[in-house]
């Protein structure tokens, strides 16, 4: 009898365009192996793919592909196989089996934080009642599946290569954690097999697409970037001096051994361009596979991608995170992004912090199936201060773990270094890169001046930003900067000077805050860079949005008071080029009506480390302030709240076979972004109205989500009640919540985006 994996859909009545089950279990085998000898665990992951479907074998799966409706469990048999066969090697690989298509379960029951209605524990699977799959036994017999042998997957270890550099100031922790982290590396290499042989039978069309995409090698890119460099003139100055000190060091960098490196270069140090150096020039001598630079808001990465699609070709360069339009691009190109989104089949990835940790952590293969191909690369965390301190112990041992095991170079690149030191969980000791700094001084060091104003009244600051053509303004908190927006409107309003808050940015003053969405925050930014280029006036009243990799340059910034890395990173908005004798960035604390504006714990606990940090040095703000301000933050801050770490790197881990390890709990604990907000779709303009009625008109709207998210803005979910109550949104295609697009006229202003019932008023809009 001969046995069958997928049926084609097409010709669902001819089996002989069936594809067998054994054919299925060979390919995603292949595939698998592949995938994890990149950090040489090839034999694991063909087990994984011979077991996966064992379940298939069955003559309830086999009905049920001939037209019976009756479901079928069929993950569990090859987990349950796993663990006869190869002991704790099979215990550990069972995970990965049970959950490779509904995500990957706890070992054990685990509560707080999960819902109600949480999978089955692999203890409760693996002890419970499954469907007979005599059928896959038989394809062993007849030599059609070859499993390997238990002597050749050994114990459970460590990844064979390369061996771990230094020895570990916690080796019980530095094991338990490493058993978790290959777990998960197994789990991505066989999802993303199955997904591409599945395709390959079911899409052929798509998997031919995918197949077809010329990229070019990591050599070849090293060499365009080079030629880039190389064409581009830059006047002889200071600024340009140092940064190419800064590219010189990076290109050195490039030759060491692979492992964990700062690049510490301030704000207009060309970074970007340097650190994209180091990591092409460093994956070439390793042999590496692809470069992943990671950023923490989309903004910037949409910046960033664009900048690195000019140099290198934009088939080279994999934009992904929540906000990429792929209505943008035409039908080919849309289908190539999509599929290289799935899993970063790319030479290089821009991405951003959350899909990159999140997917580290995720228990979902839609998630999962992208984090194999982080093995054998080199990962860019730009503006690496962003780090979360609730989760910055797991984070670390992340990193650290892709170092030591799995042949991938990580690089913290920002303007203001977190002093790490004495955190990272397994001792590791990052390298600095930047070794010339002669020239920083002369450069950097003269370009702004700061001046402590301590506490203003709001009424005071708007009489302070009146006097400048051009200024920066950030606050920060939403309603904070709407507050002096606001106040800046009303009163350039009365003055003449402005028709109305409502078209104040046709005037050259504007609004910015996630309360916009990401495309009409991109028009704003490049609104204002217009503006300061044409030395016409641009006065700015901004969140802290703006003050990281934004490439804006004011004569004068004024910053609410907050962390010390956030204050020297809103002055690299000012005077940034070095054109100006000396910028001037004022730092001031917001009073209304008599009272400090408070703001959430953790934001003032980072205002409360600055204020008495510049009071001790004598009032004054200079950059030896933050490796100061860092220590007393994380000496102060809870760096694993959930106890994310202290879970995976407990002696639990082991007990019992490795049946302890709570991989949903940890997915569901390890949250960048706070899930308690809604994405909310706005029809604003013609791109935002496209995407509603792309949204009413498809088949399946939930597949539409990751191009929604660049005409949506996150809503606190509080507040998405407040607008279902007022009749402003719709939530029939629940998760995805848009606003009728009559109500936008009231509710969606031009000039400040989103604003709340009772604000509301009727403006009219060219449609």
């Amino acid at each position: 009898m001969t046995l069958y994996a997928h049926t084609d859909s097409e010709h669902s009545a001819d089996r002989s365009r069936w594809q067998t089950l054994a054919d299925h279990l060979n390919n995603v085998a292949d595939r698998a192996e592949c995938f994890a000898s990149a950090f040489g665990m090839g034999s694991y992951g063909r087990v994984l793919g011979l077991l996966h479907d064992a379940g298939k074998a069955s003559d309830l799966f086999q009905a049920r592909l001939a037209g019976s409706s009756e479901r079928v469990d069929h993950a569990t048999a090859g987990a349950c196989e796993a663990v006869k066969r190869y002991g704790p090697a099979g215990q550990l690989l069972a995970y990965s089996l049970a959950g490779h298509h509904g995500g990957l379960p706890n070992g054990i029951p685990r509560t707080h934080g999960l819902r109600s209605e949480r999978r089955t524990p692999l203890q409760d699977r693996l002890e419970g009642d499954i469907e007979p799959y005599d059928g896959f036994f038989d394809l062993v017999e007849s030599g059609e599946l070859v499993l390997p042998a238990a002597e050749d997957l050994g114990h459970v270890a460590w990844p064979s290569v390369p061996s771990r550099r230094f020895p570990s100031k916690n080796l019980e922790a530095d094991a338990y954690f490493s058993v978790y982290v290959l777990d998960r590396m197994l789990y991505s290499c066989l999802t993303d097999a199955d997904y591409l042989d599945t395709e390959r039978f079911m899409s052929p069309n798509v998997y031919g697409a995918r197949e077809g995409r010329r990229l070019a090698s990591i050599a070849e890119l090293d060499e365009r970037l080079d030629a880039f460099l190389a064409g581009k003139r830059s006047a002889d100055t200071p600024v340009n001096a140092a940064r190419q000190d800064v590219l010189t060091d990076c290109v050195v960098a490039s030759r060491l051994e692979q492992g964990l490196f700062t690049l510490t270069v301030p704000t207009g140090g060309g970074k970007t361009l340097s650190s994209l150096a180091f990591a092409l020039k460093h994956a070439r001598k390793h042999d590496l596979d692809r470069v992943i630079v990671a950023i923490p808001f989309t903004s910037i990465t949409s910046q960033t991608a664009q900048v690195l699609r000019d140099i290198l070709g934009a088939e080279n360069v994999l934009e992904h995170h929540s906000n990429v339009d792929f209505g943008k691009l035409d039908d080919e190109e849309a289908l190539s992004y999509k599929l290289a989104s799935q899993n970063w089949d790319a030479p290089v990835v821009v991405t951003t912090n959350v899909q990159l940790f999140e997917s580290l952590f995720a228990s979902k293969p839609g998630k999962s199936r992208k984090i194999h191909r982080i093995a054998k690369s080199v990962v860019v965390l730009d503006e690496a201060q962003t780090l979360p301190d609730p989760l910055l112990l797991p984070t670390l041992a992340m990193l650290e773990e892709l170092t030591l095991a799995y042949r991938t170079t990580v690089v913290l690149c920002t303007a203001t270094q977190p002093v790490l030191d004495d955190l990272w969980p397994f001792g590791s000791e990052p390298a600095e890169i930047v070794k010339h700094r002669e020239k920083f001084q002369e450069a950097f060091g003269g370009r702004v001046e700061y001046d402590v104003m301590g506490g203003v009244e709001a009424d005071l600051l708007i009489e302070d930003l009146c006097k400048h053509d051009q200024v920066l303004c950030i606050v920060g908190t939403k309603g904070g900067a709407r507050l002096v927006y606001d106040r800046l409107a009303e009163r350039l309003a009365a003055e003449g000077e402005i028709d109305s808050a409502k078209t104040a940015f046709e005037k050259g003053v504007f609004h910015l805050s996630a309360f916009m969405t990401p495309v009409h925050r991109s028009d704003m930014i490049e609104r204002i860079r217009m503006r300061l280029q044409n030395g016409e006036r641009c006065m700015v009243v901004s969140t802290q949005l703006i003050e990281a990799g934004v490439d804006v340059d004011f004569p004068v910034v004024y910053r609410e008071l907050a962390g010390m890395d956030s204050i020297v990173q809103a002055a690299g908005r000012c005077n940034r080029e070095g054109k100006r004798a000396a910028g001037v960035v004022h730092v001031f604390e917001l009073f209304q009506d008599g009272e400090l504006k408070k703001t959430s714990k953790w934001l003032e606990n980072m205002k409360h480390f600055s204020r008495e940090l510049i009071q001790q040095n004598g009032g004054r703000i200079d950059e030896t302030l933050i490796s100061k301000f860092f220590d007393r933050r994380y000496c102060s801050e809870e760096l694993d709240a959930m106890e994310i770490f202290k879970t995976l790197s407990a002696r639990s881990i082991r007990g019992n076979k490795l049946i302890n390890i709570p991989f949903e709990q940890c997915a569901c604990d390890y949250k960048i972004i706070d899930d308690a907000t809604t994405a909310v779709l706005i029809p604003f303009e013609s791109g935002g109205r496209q995407a509603l009625h792309d949204l009413m008109q498809a088949e399946y709207p939930v597949s539409l989500t990751s191009r929604m998210q660049q005409y949506s803005v996150s809503v606190p979910t509080w507040l998405v009640g407040e607008y279902e109550r007022a009749g402003v949104v719709d939530k029939r295609f629940d998760p995805l919540v848009f606003m009728k697009e009559y109500q936008v006229a009231y509710y969606y202003r031009e000039d400040v985006g989103l604003i709340k019932p009772g604000e509301e008023e009727p403006q009219f809009l060219a449609l």
